[in-house]
Parts: C-alpha cells; structure tokens; sequence
C-alpha cells in the first residue's frame, strides 16, 4: 500500500511545489484526500482524489497543483456526473484566475449543462454564481448581474447560509461595478453578517477586503484601508494567496491616491509578487497599472515596463476567442431559459388541464349526491306519509281494544287487521314474546312489569331489544305486529 501511495504521488511534478507548500504536506494532504475520496465516491475514488487534491490545492493557492490534478480528473472516466460537474466547476474557477477565460467558459458550460440535468438547485447555483465572475472579469457585468440574480434567488429559497453569503458578495461586486453603491454595500454588509454570525473566519476577512473595495469606489478610504488591515493578517495566516493579492493590490491603490508612493509601491510590488507565486494574472494586471500610474511620471522606463505587461495580460484577459466563447455561452443560456420556460407552461397547463378534469369530476359528483339527496327525501316523505296513516290506524285499534268493545268495534278492528302489512319475523326469546303478548293487550310498562315481578327498566330493556329485532319504532308497531302474527296462527 505504501509503495502504491509513493507511486501515485510521484505522479505530481515536482515544479508543482512552492515555497508555501512544500513536498511533504502535499504528501500527506494526498493521503488524506484518498482515503476521504474512498469512502465518498466508491469506483470513482481515482477522480475523487485528484478533485479533493485539487480543492485544497486551489484554496491555498497552488493554482499549477489545482490544475495538474484537475486535468488528470477530467480526462478520467466517471460514472458520477455531480462529481464530474464539481471537477468542471473548480477547473473554470482555476482558469479564470490564470486569466484563460476560453477554458472557464467551455468549463463552465459543460457544468450548467449537467447541473440543469440533473435539476439539483445548489449546484445550478454554484454553476451560475461562477459564470456571473467570469462575465464579471470579461467586464460584462450587465450580463453577470443576470446570473448572480438568479443564483440569489435560488439560494435564498435554499436557506443556506455559508453559500447565501457568497452569492452576496458576488452580487456586492457585480452592483459595484454598476455603480449601485447603496445596493453593492447592502450585499457586502449581509455577507459579512452571514459569515460573522457562524464565526468564518477566512470569509469574514474574505468580506472585509470586498467591504473596502465598495468603500474605496465610494471615496470613503480611510474606512476602506481599516477593513484591509484586518483583512491582511488573515489571509497571511490562511496562507489565501488570491485575496492577499487583491487585498494588497487595494492597499496600494488607495495609498496611491493618499500620495504614500514607498508604501504604495511596496503594497503593489508584494501582490505582483504572490499573483505570480499563485499564477493570478486577473490581480497581476491590476497591480502592473497601478504601478504604471504610480510612476508614470516619477521613472518612465519602469513605468512603461509595468505598462507593457499590463497590456499583455489584458489581451490575454479580453481576447478575441473569450469574446466570442462568452457571447456563444449567453445565447446558449437565454436558449436554455426560454426552453424551460416553456417547459414550466406545458406543465402549468397539463396540471391546469388535470385540475378542469378533478372540478368536473367533483361537480358531476356534487350533483349527483344533490339529486340522490332530492330523491331520498321524496322517498322519506313518502314513507313518512304511509306511516302516519299507518299510525293513525294503530291508534284507532289501540283506542278500541283498550275501550274494550269487541262487538261493536269487531268489524272496524277486523278491517284495520286487514290491511296488508309485512312485517319482518323475527324469533323473539320467551321473556320477549312474553313482554310482546302483555303490550299487546294494552298494558303499559308500569303494568307488565308488576305483572312478571320485574323492574320497570328490565321491560323497558326487553321492549328495546324487541324493537331492534323487528325493525320497529314503537309500542303501537309492536301491537300490530302482535295482532298479525296472532291471526298467522290461527
């Protein structure tokens, strides 16, 4: 296993180690990333190794490392295209930096494209916070502030803090450039919150240095230069090459303007310094005209030396394939959007058209349960009609057996006796059909109770259970239903 480990680091160059890193801790940070890369990717830890090595390698601003593993990454098979997008999302963050805009930009697309695929939020907003800095850096920041805007938006429906805080900062810079001062402090000053809140240090300085470059657009400088020198001892601390760079490069600027020239150059001089130590042209061309005009005026011939770099990064910066890359990406992006916008119609009116179809269905049930109900009630009525003449009868027999008048009434009971009734039969326990025979003859509760020597509530418990056996709702029913089945005997 060591012998493998050894050979697999010796895959890196030994010119990929610096004064900052040496051999040693890129060793053992390898060996860490391996066995982190073994447990997370599974058959892809191979790519998963060089993407971790890379990550690191880019946040301590071994910009050559990051690259080299990240080359070796991509050109990999992968099964998993989230970590695929991941590698594409930190190598067009590694170009930019090296000032190779072509390669961020075919980077960054390939990315989008597999984030949109997938359909997973974060990481199309990783994918369109990184775009929004290129398009920044290209100088269209009109068409970055479209990316950061989108980005922000899907993140302050996410909830995440730690990323919120980045898209803030972006979008701090992006304004800024705009000339939206109020709005670009705004951003800077909720990033900074975001990250203070969680203790992130690295950020927190990250946000200061962002803090001042708005305060120093805004000639506030004094204010701008007391962010920097809390922002510059963490950086040096975290070893973050890229921010010191920029965050120097500011210092300069604004000494430059206080008329400290000795300062002024040595704070510039120092960032020109770590942008080639981390291969940062984007910040070395800032520096390389800020010393121009330092001492444009002071020693012309080192003055034109720092102009003619100056002008060579920016053509390398702002060249004419970047160019045409960027404005092919944008028209691919605006192509993208309008595909899903027509996308998100058709599934609007697809459910639209389902939820027509479920109104419909209720309706059509709705009104179906009102003319059941409407029908039901005619039938009840009905009944309800039939019964009360029913009753009314039962009353009348009721009336005559207890008046006790056989002869005169026999006809009139024989007649009501007559009319045609069903009446369910039903098997009645001794105790029952006794308590039925006695109600019967008229007698009440209070009677047939003294009669059989129980209670009143054990008669009323048998009548009852003898009403729930036939289906009937009361005493007069009970008589009637007697008087049937006393005349089916006979």
């Amino acid at each position: 296993m060591l012998l493998t480990l050894l050979l697999i680091l010796a895959d890196i160059p030994q010119a990929l180690f610096s004064s900052f890193c040496s051999k040693e801790v890129v060793d053992s940070v390898y060996n860490e990333c391996r066995i982190e890369a073994e447990s997370e990717f599974g058959k892809d830890a191979a790519v998963g190794t060089d993407y971790l090595m890379a990550d690191w390698a880019y946040r301590v601003s071994l910009l050559d490392l990051a690259e080299h593993c990240l080359d070796k990454a991509l050109d990999s098979d992968v099964s998993d295209m989230v970590l695929r997008a991941d590698c594409l999302s930190l190598a067009s963050a590694v170009a930019r930096l090296r000032g190779n805009l072509p390669s961020a930009i075919g980077y960054a697309e390939e990315c989008l494209a597999i984030d949109r695929e997938n359909g997973d939020e974060a990481n199309i907003s990783s994918s369109l916070n990184n775009i929004a800095g290129l398009y920044m850096t290209y100088g269209d920041v009109a068409t970055a502030r479209k990316y950061i805007d989108e980005a922000l938006e899907i993140e302050e429906r996410l909830g995440r803090s730690a990323y919120l805080a980045i898209r803030y900062g972006v979008a701090a810079e992006i304004y800024l450039h705009q000339g939206h001062h109020t709005e670009a402090l705004e951003f800077v000053d909720k990033a900074l919150r975001l990250d203070s809140l969680d203790n992130r240090v690295g950020k927190i300085a990250v946000r200061r240095s962002q803090k001042a470059e708005v305060l120093m657009d805004m000639g506030r400088d004094d204010e701008a230069l007391t962010e920097l020198q809390t922002a510059v001892p963490v950086f040096r601390e975290m070893n973050n090459l890229n921010s010191l760079a920029i965050s120097l490069a500011q210092m300069g600027e604004i000494l430059m303007r206080k008329g400290q020239i000795s300062q002024s150059s040595a704070a510039f001089l120092e960032s020109i310094e770590v942008c080639i130590e981390s291969g940062n042209k984007y910040i070395e061309s800032r520096n390389r005209n800020g010393m121009w005009q330092l001492y444009r005026e002071q020693n012309a011939d080192m003055a034109l030396e720092h102009l003619e770099r100056y002008v060579e990064l920016q053509s390398v910066l702002n060249s004419d394939k970047a160019s045409e890359q960027m404005q092919a990406f944008n028209v691919k992006y605006e192509t993208l959007k309008k595909e899903q916008t027509i996308v998100l119609q058709k599934q609007r009116l697809l459910w639209a058209g389902i939820l027509v179809v479920l109104l419909v269905i209720l309706l059509v049930l709705a009104v179906t349960v009102v003319v059941l109900k409407i029908r039901s009630a005619k039938e009840t009525k009905k009944k309800n009609a039939q019964l009360v003449k029913a009753n009314i009868d039962k009353d009348r027999l009721l009336a005559l057996i207890r008046n006790n008048v056989p002869k005169e009434a026999s006809r009139e009971i024989e007649d009501i006796a007559d009319v045609e009734v069903t009446m369910p039969k039903i098997q009645l326990t001794p105790r029952e059909l006794q308590i039925a025979e006695l109600c019967a003859t008229g007698m009440i509760n209070k009677e047939i109770a003294l009669r059989l020597g129980i209670s009143q509530r054990t008669v009323e418990v048998h009548k009852n259970n003898i009403f729930k056996k036939l289906g009937i709702n009361n005493t007069v029913e009970l008589m009637r239903y007697m008087q049937m089945r006393f005349a089916d005997k006979q």
